[in-house]
């Protein structure tokens, strides 16, 4: 090999973002299959953990609930899981971090829940669900704190509402039913629901008690394998970041390989709101929802947020 060939290629080995290793690490990574995990689906469609090094196996699960478990147990190296449960997983002593950005809710133009009711509902504010029963998708989640706001703010007690858990794709048939008289809904399945006319909005941005902007939820792992995995760690963040990029700088064509990846209709895909995807974990997008989750008995006491995030580097 000609000297100036060989220079080149080991000038690309040492330099930062490059690929790990000739050989692809394995790494398992669970996630839900909606809207929030968009990063995923880019990540992969882009080739961006190829680039990495990582040759990356994605597991479609229920939730958080179901994903922290297979992290905690060695099944999953990493997983995606809304920011209450991981919380909550702190304070019982498990060593969960978040290692690279996730999606964030910012008011009015990345809202990715709403409180629905029927369409033809009596129901003109949170006031009014006081005796209600009200759907929600997981108990002591991010959206069991958000009820719980809400109802404070509307001059109720967070217990005179009723939550039960219903899953997302069902909570617009238990309206129309009546077994519900509002729901906690997550896009696409708000979106769908307004526009079929089985429900309408009675509050737009129901998590603004976390802040704005507030970290919906990201990618997490044990701070243990963090520590034992550098390199696949920091390569899944930088791959992450990729694709954080690409979404914010061609917004179609990720809603594209949504609508691909989810079996979602183009054209409702083309219509959902999406959260925001930032290139950096940042504690404020976070604290909020600590500090909430802490005020309504979600949690103890609240604590830095920075404790749970993670940074690999780069």
């Amino acid at each position: 090999m000609p000297i100036a060939a060989l220079f080149a290629l080991l000038t690309a080995l040492l330099l930062p973002g490059t690929a790990l290793a000739a050989d692809p690490a394995p790494l398992k990574i669970g996630y839900i299959p909606v809207g929030d995990c968009l990063q995923f689906y880019v990540a992969e469609e882009q080739g961006y953990f190829a680039a990495q090094g990582l040759a990356v196996t994605g597991l479609p699960m229920k939730g958080g609930a179901v994903i922290a478990p297979a992290v905690e147990g060695g099944e999953l190296a990493i997983g995606w899981s809304n920011t209450v449960s991981i919380i909550l997983a702190q304070a019982k002593g498990f060593d969960f971090a978040f290692l690279a950005p996730g999606a964030e809710g910012v008011a009015a133009t990345n809202d990715v829940h709403a409180l629905l009711v029927a369409a033809d509902s009596k129901i003109a504010s949170v006031k009014d669900l006081a005796g209600k029963t009200v759907a929600i998708n997981t108990l002591g989640n991010i959206n069991e704190a958000a009820m719980r706001a809400l109802a404070e703010q509307a001059g109720i007690a967070p217990d005179s509402i009723r939550l039960v858990e219903v899953p997302f794709p069902d909570m617009a048939a238990a309206l129309s039913k009546g077994s519900v008289q509002a729901a906690l809904v997550l896009e696409p399945f708000v979106t769908d629901a307004v526009s079929r006319g089985a429900a309408k909005i009675l509050v737009p941005s129901p998590h603004a008690a976390f802040g704005n902007p507030y970290l919906i939820g990201g990618w997490f792992a044990k701070k243990a394998w963090i520590k034992a995995h550098p390199a696949e760690a920091a390569a899944f963040t930088r791959a992450v970041t990729q694709a954080s990029a690409f979404i914010a700088a061609h917004p179609d064509k990720a809603r594209a390989i949504l609508s691909q990846r989810t079996k979602l209709a183009p054209e409702l895909a083309a219509k959902i709101v999406l959260p925001r995807f930032p290139e950096t974990l940042a504690p404020a997008a976070l604290q909020g929802v600590v500090d909430v989750s802490a005020r309504f008995g979600l949690l103890s006491k609240p604590f830095p947020a920075a404790d749970l995030l993670a940074v690999p580097g780069n």
